[in-house]
């Protein structure tokens, strides 16, 4: 089979071991920001636009999808939908759909040449002709602030300011600065003439930490946002793209955090319990809401998300070596169906390792549906952390494999062991992990090998791979997540059926 050495070349920053995925993860915030104060601060990979789309940015269907529908919409084009919701599935992309409608929000045309294959040329708004609103829920403040500064304190006073800076934001105060939702004549007053695409990112976290602020506080933003949503569906050139996540992905995994920010908005302490239930509360209301007019779009596919992580970590990928590589291993499956599960052989499997590719599919299954459900792996980050050690180690040990599994993972290497099992909560199997695997202290024990060398060593594969440590470790992967529910955990472990790849 083909090597992964001689069909991907990864980027200089992943074999140097200076990789940082936090540069993948920024809010809609500081690019706002940014084109705020005239495209000065730190250039980075998100703030520079040619860089965001040449280098970080994977064209997936989903953010093809909402770039051409948001920009039509803003052209004037009425026939295409004016709200758009971005579901928050594995594989994020919201925040990137975001900061690459923003980018062509402002520059447009000048973009023209970075954006081939991602929206038509002829959808690029002329730079400037574009208000830029965008709003991170989890920030703007849900009471007025203290000084003489003027800071709003309003989603719809927020917007106005955004707009019109403090010209506008004077003319209506009146309204900017209530907790009463404003009607259709504010709307008008701020919108009228002009081509507006508002984003609202994590609405979900703002309506909690309002609906403890002020008594029917998101009563009142539910409110606000029917309006927002009638203007624009009866209007051209108002595009809404919002981020609303339901309760249970909201909050599930941050309710401490929930908590401490519902305490800080009411003063006093709020129990996890209490802040999940008010969070629940405020988020349903505006659900139903958005529900009624907004056009879902899922930034990233299932099928997508290795090609995500492939562009982020590679400089290029053969994607004919992909087909090949897919074809061998359907063959290899099929000469050893008897011992395999059905999905193995099948033509689904063989679209979904060239999908993949240079990942297995159940590799990447195993990082996005069992690691990630870790409270503190950090999703994609976390993956691409992982992901980025992998391809360091197998580059560095000229290791010619011909896709990347989970065996593959060096738990010898103290860097991949500290970020899976202390991400995971899992540092008391160290001792397990050594010896019965084969990790940094292995050569410590008795005799310098863990149970599953000792086993290849007295049993070896004919063609040499160290079969027992790969199954074992393969084993112990799939034990760091669901062990407090065990057995009752569909997480926790894995099946021989499906320890096959």
């Amino acid at each position: 089979m083909l090597s992964i050495l001689e069909t991907c070349q990864p980027r200089p920053e992943i074999l140097a071991g200076t990789f940082n995925p936090e540069v993948f993860t920024v809010s809609l915030s500081p690019i706002i920001k940014y084109y705020a104060q005239g495209g000065s601060g730190v250039d980075n990979v998100y703030t520079n636009a040619s860089l965001f789309f040449k280098d970080a940015t994977y064209p997936t269907q989903g953010l093809k999808q909402a770039l051409s529908e948001v920009f039509a919409r803003l052209s004037g084009d009425m026939t295409v939908p004016a709200i758009h919701r971005l579901e928050t599935a594995f594989g994020g992309g919201k925040t990137h759909t975001l900061i690459a409608c923003t980018h062509i929000a402002y520059q447009g045309t000048n973009l023209a040449a970075d954006v081939a294959g991602i929206i038509d040329e002829s959808l690029l708004p002329s730079p400037g002709s574009v208000n830029v609103v965008g709003i991170a829920g989890d920030e703007i403040p849900v009471h007025k602030p203290q000084g003489d500064r003027l800071i709003p304190y309003t989603l719809w006073g927020e917007i106005a300011y955004q707009i019109g800076g403090e010209t506008l934001y004077k003319e209506v105060e009146a309204e900017a600065a209530s907790h009463a939702a404003p009607g259709l004549p504010y709307l008008e007053r701020v919108f009228s003439g002009r081509r507006v695409l508002i984003m609202l990112d994590e609405l979900a976290q703002y309506a909690a930490r309002l609906e403890a602020a002020h008594p029917e506080g998101a009563q009142q933003l539910a409110a606000f946002l029917m309006s927002l949503i009638g203007y624009a569906r009866n209007n051209p050139g108002i595009a809404v793209i919002l981020t609303l996540a339901s309760a249970a992905d909201a909050f599930a995994r941050q309710t401490a955090q929930l908590a401490l920010l519902i305490s800080q908005v009411k003063g006093e302490e709020v129990s996890e319990d209490a802040a999940l239930g008010l969070g629940e509360q405020a988020v349903k209301g505006i659900s139903s809401v958005v529900a009624r007019d907004a056009v879902q779009v899922t930034p990233v596919q299932a099928a997508e998300i290795s090609s995500v992580f492939a562009k982020r970590l590679f400089i290029s990928v053969d994607r004919e070596a992909a087909h090949i590589t897919a074809d061998e291993y359907l063959q290899l499956y099929k000469r050893n169906q008897h011992s395999l599960p059905e999905e193995a052989s099948s033509d689904n499997m063989n679209k979904r390792i060239r999908a993949n590719y240079p990942f297995h599919p159940t590799l990447v299954d195993f990082l996005t549906h069992k690691l990630t459900s870790a409270e503190n792996f950090q999703g994609t980050r976390g993956v691409l952390r992982v992901l980025a050690l992998v391809v360091r180690n197998l580059w560095l040990e000229q290791a010619a494999v011909p896709m990347i599994h989970a065996c593959h993972l060096d738990m010898r290497s103290d860097r991949v062991v500290n970020e899976l099992l202390g991400r995971t909560g899992s540092s008391n199997l160290m001792f397990i992990l050594n010896a019965d695997v084969g990790s940094i202290d292995t050569q410590d024990l008795e005799g310098g090998r863990s149970n599953a060398q000792q086993a290849d060593v007295r049993n070896p594969h004919p063609a040499g791979y160290p079969l027992y440590e790969y199954t074992w470790k393969t084993v112990f992967l799939h034990s760091l997540v669901g062990r407090n529910e065990g057995l009752n955990s569909n997480l926790f472990g894995i099946s021989e059926a499906g320890a096959w790849a």
